[in-house]
């Protein structure tokens, strides 16, 4: 921009506006507040909602619209009065913006140079933090933590904020200087600082442990005896505990600070089974990184298997758990009592220290310990930000979530946790009880039934059982409890409706874990309306989900064919879809639950005829390529949807499509030869020619004991003991 046309505005201290060397008269308190609010927006557009409400609060002019339009025209030719350029104020879709870089207000630029200088701090960086804050402060003038005047009549919140990031960049630039071997400006400047807010504990801090390398001892613990005694008066409290922290080290320098114990995680009331590469994991990526999130399905054990964690090791821990926290507002506080800080204290010292994070930030600064930080889910953008922002200004600190999905910032490591491992369907007794998923179905079972083991006699019904919940933990312990009142066969009959069954968890859980709906039902509820829609719609396909599978049994939604990639990437952030070769897999007990959602808006049939059509005509396409040289591609798409398609079989067939049900049965008949699947054959062949108006479609010729389609004979396909197809001819 042409640098006599470049419009300057300074909202710190004195307000002024420049277009180039000369001073643009504003005149009248609401032509400025209309220039100040457009100003703090740096060059974006600013809604006139927002504008009336900046510039009139609670007394709107009548007709608000033409009110504005009018002191907009008005600041137009107070900024513009020549008219060469009439955007200075412009309208766009959004609102109203001033043609000004951000840049060029004293205000932003203020608050985008300490922000560099912090980060430069925190990378290591003194002569680069330093340059930026310095150049930040001298921006604010001589009297930093006081509000601007003219900004607290039009944003009083961003006045207040900006008051609270200049004390920071005091500190933050003291820090630079000491960190620069200059502790006497450093000295000099906290200070001024502490003269001015003299209850800032983040100063205070700083002050102590400038005088204390300097040799000042003495000073620095009469620099504590002020602050304690301006917090007493001033808010009621007690110094907080990294000023505590400091004083005991000046007190007994020859003795260690005691650290806060690990008294928030709770102790474990059972044993903890499995998962001991789990563990052994976290170890490794917490030793390499500070910040690791386990991930997975609800009920999977992430709490369980992050406390086991959090206890094993030698640091301090602290438990954050956020599942009954509703709202954003609501996470700072709760990380603050999980470390010690509650109430009306937390509340008096956000007032001083400048906001939720600063407090944070001295309670935990220069603590070496773990934040376990549980039930992420709900309010994951929120835990995402204040956990970047905890690692970034507390360098002794880790932090160990738990979460359906991820936090997706950076440097987080993540750990998928599945269900425990399952044994075999044919395994024996001995190998039955080396599987997780057996072993904590057997102890949790022995606690309400003792004696309960397994052994021939129950072995089947256990396998079926772990294997039939997918073994999932919660879910395990769900079904061990019920033996109190059920024999072993009848639970594991009555997993076919197991929503209703597993419905008697701890009286103690929270209520989304006493039943095995309600921890699914926790995960449906944060998916927005396509994801959900998606999921319910994929529930259909037992044999796995392709991006062709998804986009078919989701038609007739509102659910836009192009966005289904991206959505089922999303249902496998959200720990709903497990990534497998090729395509996308859902455990059985989500999938009965998306299939009861189906079933109660009435949609279960209409996906199923979906999915039935679709794999028909897959099948129709492939099973003439069997015969043909794609024939190996054609048999792992045939297989991979095998499952899939045996569904869409026993779909036509329960619901009496007879020319579907044949069509679909004879696409398969090469297929099963071709693999020697004579029982499949002659089992779907019959249920097809078995449904109401079934029969013969095609000549009866070939094969014994089925029919076969009308065409001609072909080189017999089988598979080897390696699992490659060859030709043969018939006999």
């Amino acid at each position: 921009m042409d640098e006599g046309a470049r419009l300057r505005v300074t909202l710190l201290g004195a307000s002024r506006v420049t277009r180039g060397a000369a001073v643009v008269p504003v005149p009248g308190a609401r032509l400025r507040g209309l220039l100040v609010r457009l100003a703090l927006a740096g060059g974006r557009a600013v809604a006139p909602d927002t504008l009336v409400d900046a510039i009139w609060g609670a007394e709107p002019p009548s007709v608000p619209a033409h009110a504005l339009q009018t002191l907009v025209s008005r600041l137009r030719r107070a900024l513009d009065p020549g008219g060469a350029a009439p955007d200075v104020v412009g309208w766009t879709a959004g609102g109203y913006r001033l043609a000004v870089d951000p840049d060029d207000v004293d205000a932003l630029r203020f608050e985008r140079l300490a922000a560099v200088g912090r980060e430069r701090s925190w990378a290591g960086d003194p002569e680069a933090a330093h340059a930026a804050l310095a150049e930040a402060v001298a921006l604010w003038g001589d009297r930093p933590g006081v509000e601007p005047a003219v900004v607290a009549e039009v944003a009083p919140t961003v006045a207040t904020r900006l008051a609270q990031v200049s004390i920071e960049a005091v500190v933050d630039l003291a820090d630079a200087e000491s960190s620069l071997g200059r502790p006497e400006p450093a000295t000099a400047m906290l200070t001024r600082l502490l003269a001015e807010q003299p209850a800032h504990e983040r100063s205070a801090a700083s002050l102590m442990d400038t005088l204390a390398a300097q040799g000042r001892q003495a000073e620095a613990l009469a620099v504590y005896e002020r602050t304690r005694r301006a917090l007493a008066e001033v808010l009621g409290v007690d110094p907080g505990t990294a000023l505590r922290e400091r004083h005991l080290r000046l007190l007994r320098p020859d003795r260690p600070v005691p650290t806060p114990s690990a008294t928030t995680l709770p102790s474990a009331l059972t044993s903890f089974i499995g998962r001991d590469d789990d563990l052994a994991r976290i170890d490794v990526l917490l030793g390499g990184g500070r910040l690791v999130t386990v991930v997975g399905p609800g009920g999977a054990g992430k709490t369980r298997l992050a406390l086991e964690a959090a206890r094993r090791r030698a640091h301090p821990a602290w438990l954050v758990d956020l599942a009954s926290v509703t709202e954003p507002a609501e996470i700072a506080p709760a990380v603050l009592a999980a470390a010690g800080v509650r109430g009306p204290m937390f509340e008096a010292r956000k007032r001083v220290e400048g906001g939720e994070l600063d407090v944070l930030v001295g309670e935990l600064g220069r603590r070496e310990g773990l934040l376990l930080v549980d039930n992420c889910e709900h309010l994951i953008d929120a835990v995402a930000h204040l956990v970047v922002a905890l690692l970034s200004r507390c360098p002794e600190l880790r932090v160990l979530a738990t979460s359906r999905e991820p936090l997706a910032v950076d440097g987080e490591a993540l750990l998928p946790l599945s269900q425990l491992t399952l044994p075999a369907p044919d395994a024996d007794v001995e190998q039955a009880r080396e599987a997780a998923s057996v072993r904590l179905f057997t102890e949790r079972a022995a606690a309400v039934r003792p004696g309960f083991g397994v052994d021939e006699t129950t072995l089947p019904d256990v396998v079926r059982v772990v294997r039939g919940l997918d073994g999932l933990p919660l879910a395990l312990e769900l079904a061990a409890a019920r033996l109190r009142t059920l024999s072993l066969p009848d639970l594991a009959d009555g997993l076919a409706d197991r929503f209703r069954l597993l419905t008697t968890g701890s009286r103690t859980a929270p209520p989304r874990h006493r039943t095995l709906r309600a921890v699914i039902a926790w995960s449906w509820d944060l998916l927005d309306e396509h994801e959900r829609t998606v999921a319910e719609r994929v529930s259909v396909l037992p044999g796995g989900v392709t991006a062709a599978s998804a986009t078919a049994v989701c038609a007739g939604t509102a659910v836009p064919a192009a966005a289904i990639p991206d959505l089922l990437a999303a249902l496998v952030d959200r720990s709903l879809l497990q990534l497998a070769p090729g395509r996308h897999r859902m455990l059985e007990t989500i999938r009965e639950y998306g299939a009861d959602r189906l079933t109660a808006t009435g949609d279960l049939d209409t996906a199923r005829d979906l999915a039935a059509a679709h794999f028909t005509e897959l099948m129709a396409r492939h099973d003439p390529r069997l015969r043909g040289h794609d024939q190996l591609a054609a048999m792992k798409v045939v297989g991979d949807d095998y499952d899939n398609t045996l569904a869409a079989l026993r779909h036509l067939c329960a619901t009496h499509d007879s020319p579907g049900a044949v069509t679909l049965a004879l696409s398969l008949t090469w297929y099963w030869q071709m693999f020697a699947r004579h029982s499949d054959a002659a089992h779907w062949l019959a249920e097809a020619l078995a449904v109401p108006g079934g029969g013969p479609t095609a000549t009866t010729s070939g094969w014994p004991g089925w029919p076969t389609c009308s065409r001609p004979r072909s080189p017999r396909t089988r598979a080897s003991s390696t699992g490659h197809a060859s030709t043969s001819r018939r006999p």
